[in-house]
């Protein structure tokens, strides 16, 4: 981002005048505190961590708790600027120490957005269960702070967390309750957005059509993010494929078609691109026009892997970045060494290389045993079977689909069924059922109906099968986890 002359040069010179040992009085470096947390509140990038640092230091000595807060606040704030993430956390945890909360003018404000920064961080790390932590931090001190419309914000933010972990119940509620939440302070417009996008989508995978589509409706007519002709503002063009998915849910594939073909249209990244050929291939799926499945599905499986390479390369240049940065400092401050510079050089480019390689193909693996499991899961025969349990009256498979799910299992995963059955333990139909239905996926009341028994005969075998497969004594969830692991390479963390 451009620097504006009138707040980053004057910012510099008081640096270097700092720096040349100047300490200046209290209200010069308050002054000077007060116009950096301007400038970024302005949206300005901070990028002269001379100057952060050269506060802190001061008011490390010289400040109360909270002048102490601000100002390694803002020198965290720097350093994620600079992309020196694990720094930047590391000092955003040092300002959070230097809060005191039982005093009556502590800086709740302050401490509220350090937590929301960790969040932040964690959040691009994909590290869901400390990105809550932070979040749930963040709001009650929003809360302390009387500032309702932040502690609401965090509140909401919290689902992302819960959706990466899988909880979708979690993530309707709390997506509900923030909404109700934002009408009541008068903000309509956010409770709409609040219950747009991943919502809609959650409630459409749960068979919840009338919700789903009322929630469209109020998020087209509250949110404020469309034209009189139903456009949606810039860079919120997946709602067009949520849109398309209402339509499929409610048996309109032409209609769907449409905003499927507009989500194409109108929104240009490769996001967008996804959605609208999955969107389509769907769309013929239900038309059951095999030309069109094959080319929407080719096209969404070459843009896939494009999107994956493209990922990967924005964290590679992320990691170089940083590199770079604290590499040049490093040979500035030691330019009398040369000789030690070239062979420390040499130790950290290795060190590096071998730390791309390795975060690239464990990426890599994960990316292959999510291609495995959303085969399984999206198989037709998969999708056959799931239909058959929601089905009323109820619907059970034949042999032949019976025949269908282990071919799709054994050709997937070579291995299924020697690891299943071993010679001194073979398992019996039922068991080896249960088996295949569980490594695809399909849920355990599903599995009861399929296979015509309660759902606590099923729970029974799963745990029986826990002890008798794996050697381990557990619950039958643990099966499930055990179970899902087989064809899936285990990574180290």
């Amino acid at each position: 981002m451009m620097k504006k002359r009138w707040t980053y040069y004057p910012l510099c010179l008081c640096a270097l005048w700092l720096t040349m040992g100047c300490t200046g009085n209290g209200t010069q470096m308050r002054q000077q505190l007060e116009a950096l947390e301007q400038q970024y509140n302005n949206g300005e990038q901070l990028l002269n961590d001379t100057l952060a640092e050269t506060l802190v230091a001061y008011f490390d000595k010289h400040g109360d708790a909270n002048e102490q807060m601000r100002a390694k606040y803002l020198l965290g704030c720097t350093y994620s600027d600079l992309n020196e993430l694990p720094r930047a956390l590391m000092t955003y945890y040092e300002a959070a120490d230097c809060a005191d909360t039982t005093l009556a003018d502590c800086n709740y404000k302050v401490l509220s957005l350090i937590h929301g920064q960790c969040a932040s961080i964690f959040h691009t790390q994909v590290q869901p269960r400390s990105e809550l932590k932070e979040l749930r931090l963040s709001e009650y001190y929003a809360w302390k702070d009387k500032d309702t419309l932040q502690a609401i914000k965090r509140y909401s933010q919290q689902s992302g967390a819960y959706d990466f972990l899988k909880m979708p119940d979690s993530v309707l509620f709390v997506k509900e309750r923030s909404a109700r939440l934002f009408r009541e302070i008068g903000k309509p417009d956010r409770a709409a957005r609040t219950l747009g996008g991943s919502t809609i989508t959650s409630l459409l995978k749960r068979g919840d059509i009338p919700k789903a589509l009322e929630y469209s409706r109020l998020y087209e007519q509250e949110s404020g993010l469309f034209d009189a002709d139903k456009n949606i503002v810039k860079g919120f063009e997946i709602y067009y494929y949520i849109k398309g998915e209402c339509y499929l849910a409610t048996h309109q594939p032409d209609s769907a078609e449409y905003w499927f073909r507009k989500e194409l249209r109108d929104g240009k990244d490769i996001r967008n691109q996804i959605a609208g050929s999955k969107g389509l291939q769907e769309v013929f799926e239900q038309k059951k026009n095999s030309d069109s499945i094959a080319k929407y599905a080719t096209l969404a499986y070459e843009l896939n892997d494009s999107a994956y390479s493209l990922s990967e390369m924005g964290n590679i240049q992320k990691f170089q970045a940083s590199y770079n940065y604290n590499y040049h400092r490093f040979l500035a401050k030691q330019k009398e060494s040369e000789a030690k510079i070239a062979w420390l050089s040499a130790i950290i480019v290795v060190l590096i290389a071998g730390i791309l390689f390795w975060y690239f193909y464990r990426r890599y693996r994960l990316y292959k045993n999510a291609a495995l499991d959303y085969r399984l899961k999206t198989a037709e025969i998969t999708r056959r079977l799931r239909t058959m349990a929601k089905s009323n009256p109820p619907q059970y498979p034949t042999l032949d689909d019976w025949k269908q799910l282990r071919a799709l299992v054994e050709h997937e995963i070579p291995s299924f069924h020697d690891i299943m059955n071993l010679e001194a333990t073979p398992l019996t139909e039922m068991e080896y059922d249960i088996c295949l239905l569980s490594r695809v996926h399909i849920l355990p009341n599903e599995i009861a109906k399929l296979k015509q028994c309660v759902p606590s005969y099923v729970s029974n075998i799963r745990k029986s099968l826990l002890k008798k497969v794996f050697g381990k004594e557990g619950s039958a969830d643990e099966f499930d986890d055990e179970i899902g692991k087989i064809g899936n390479k285990t990574i180290p963390l």
